[in-house]
């Protein structure tokens, strides 16, 4: 296994089960805006995949500037995921992403064949995470590993890859 291929593999892993990302693009002001979006159910290969609706102010913000970061946290993992996204406008493709609780989400009766529903792609660069024992008692014993050696990463695994 190549080290790209490790690093996916363990982004996949921590990212796994985690329906909710926050997606943060730039506007045209140059501020920074988050949202919570939903992780559509697709292996992690170095790309992440959320449907949104066409006209919505994050569609404005990617055509506008298309890096993104996508952040997971869940259990005493943090994962940051720095990527560029495109919109996705591919019948074909919406079809094959597409699951029956979007249709809570997306009123259009036309499902993924709607022009207002897209899919967001993106190609990620870049991830850092933290790996950090999960629950109270594990997270009080990675806070005392690190107030004895003053070694901040002793309370887990840090460490920030590239996929490109």
């Amino acid at each position: 296994m190549t080290k790209r291929q490790e690093d996916i593999k363990k982004i996949r892993d921590m990212i796994e089960g985690i329906d909710f990302a926050m997606l943060v693009t730039e506007n045209e002001k140059g501020e920074f805006h988050s949202r919570p979006m939903s992780t559509q159910k697709a292996e992690f290969d170095g790309d992440l995949w959320f449907f949104a609706e066409t006209n919505s102010d994050k569609m404005a913000h990617i055509r506008h500037n298309p890096a993104v970061n996508v952040a997971y946290a869940a259990d005493g993992k943090y994962i940051s995921v720095f990527g560029n996204a495109s919109i996705v406008m591919d019948v074909a493709k919406k079809k094959e992403m597409w699951h029956k609780d979007l249709e809570f989400y997306f009123k259009d009766e036309r499902g993924p064949e709607s022009p207002n529903v897209a899919l967001i792609h993106v190609d990620t660069q870049s991830a850092q995470y933290w790996d950090t024992p999960a629950g109270p008692i594990g997270q009080t014993i990675s806070l005392i590993k690190i107030a004895l050696t003053g070694d901040e990463d002793a309370g887990g695994e840090s460490e920030k890859v590239t996929f490109k």
